[in-house]
């Protein structure tokens, strides 16, 4: 084992790196060694096998000090440790395999036509905002049982969590000077806690509502029903959020990515057309190619060797799904975008027991998405200037100008 760490300047919460990230991913793989960062208190591993073994690594790589940089603690699915995430988990996957999501095809067929049928008539339009945005929000807004008259609260909610995260995230990385840096951190953290407190609030209401008259069919009541686990109200209430913020941002980069790399190789997008049976193995590419979650953080609970460096126990340490996507060992040629590749095997919705529970509904709304933009278009075109979401953990498209033909 080598004890002298591999010091590296790579620093995630740079602007540079977060608006491309891949030349430095690159970069570091090709040693492919854990470094630790000089201007960071932390590690960060790339190499695909090495992110692969630590992500399924619960007991080595604890999630208990949360999936940010700065160790902020949620009692949420994806940040916490069993035995809490087995009884978190076991409730809520029972509703989200590839067979649940099946039932779901007409909902997310209906939601999706219209939007694109919107965006289509329209010709020009800026698609995040018509149509990425409110899709999985209306999907799982109805899934959830959600009024319709309350999806659009729900949607302001969603956004104000995720950016306020993402903001937090960036200021404590890196702080402004004297009382604005704090004054940006307060603003940030404010924006986050109001939505979480509104949403907080809005299920306990539902779920109160839920006990007294169930419906059985959407997925609250069926959370409530099958709650043999005993699961507090507030658990159930964290369960309902990760559900909301977890899969709208996913699915929303995930298709803003998928937009992006078609425009950025039109070689592709000619062959996607010509060949739409390809569709989903486009989106399995864009997965690989441009995950929407670049990486997630963990804590060292011991000291533990990976390619040949030792990290020390309590050390916080940067899980690199995108890097290890690109990894030469593991993809030929990775730092292309071929809708013809098998990219099986990759690490967007991470490993083992913290695998993304809705990546069969994320799935389905993009293969529907895709689908339809392909029979109802001719052809896309940018129709202004795009706009990357800045942060060190998403990545994604905010703002995306198209023409439709």
């Amino acid at each position: 084992m080598t004890t002298t760490p591999l010091d590296s300047d790579f620093d995630p919460f740079s602007p540079e790196i977060m608006a491309e990230p891949y030349p430095a991913y690159a970069d570091l793989l090709r040693t492919g060694e854990p470094v630790r960062l000089r201007r960071r208190d932390m590690w960060v591993v790339t190499r695909y096998d090495d992110v692969r073994a630590a992500v399924k690594d619960h007991e080595r790589f604890s999630s208990a000090d949360g999936i940010a940089y700065d160790r902020s603690r949620l009692p949420i699915l994806f940040g916490v440790d069993p035995p809490d995430h087995t009884r978190l988990r076991r409730l809520i996957s029972r509703d989200f395999t590839p067979r649940a999501a099946g039932t779901w095809r007409p909902l997310v067929e209906r939601i999706c036509a219209e939007l694109v049928a919107e965006a289509v008539a329209a010709g020009e339009v800026e698609l995040v905002r018509r149509v990425l945005v409110p899709l999985p929000v209306r999907v799982i807004a109805a899934l959830l049982g959600i009024p319709g008259d309350d999806v659009e609260r729900f949607k302001t909610w969603s956004e104000g969590v995720i950016e306020g995260f993402n903001a937090n995230a960036r200021l404590k990385a890196q702080p402004g000077p004297g009382e604005e840096g704090d004054a940006a951190r307060r603003s940030a953290a404010r924006r986050a806690l109001s939505a979480v407190a509104s949403i907080s609030v809005y299920f306990h209401t539902l779920l109160d509502e839920r006990r007294a008259r169930p419906s059985g069919d959407d997925l609250i009541s069926k959370l409530l029903a099958a709650n043999e686990e005993q699961l507090r109200d507030d658990e159930l209430v964290w369960l309902c959020l990760a559900l909301l913020v977890g899969g709208n941002e996913t699915t929303t980069h995930l298709l803003g990515n998928l937009c992006a790399a078609l425009l950025d190789n039109p070689d592709q997008h000619r062959l996607l057309r010509e060949r739409p049976e390809l569709a989903e193995a486009a989106i399995e590419e864009t997965l690989r190619y441009d995950p929407p979650v670049q990486s997630v953080f963990r804590t060292a609970t011991d000291d533990v060797e990976i390619g040949g460096r030792r990290i020390p126990r309590g050390s916080r340490v940067q899980l690199s799904f995108a890097a290890a996507n690109r990894d030469p060992r593991r993809w030929h040629d990775p730092g292309r975008f071929s809708i013809e590749r098998s990219p099986d095997g990759h690490l967007a919705f991470g490993s083992g027991i913290h695998f993304c529970v809705g990546a069969p509904l994320v799935r389905l709304e993009a293969a529907t998405f895709l689908r339809l933009l392909l029979e109802r278009t001719d052809g896309m075109e940018a129709a202004g200037e795009r706009v990357m979401v800045r942060s060190p953990t998403f990545r994604g498209v905010a703002r995306l100008p198209l023409r439709l033909t």
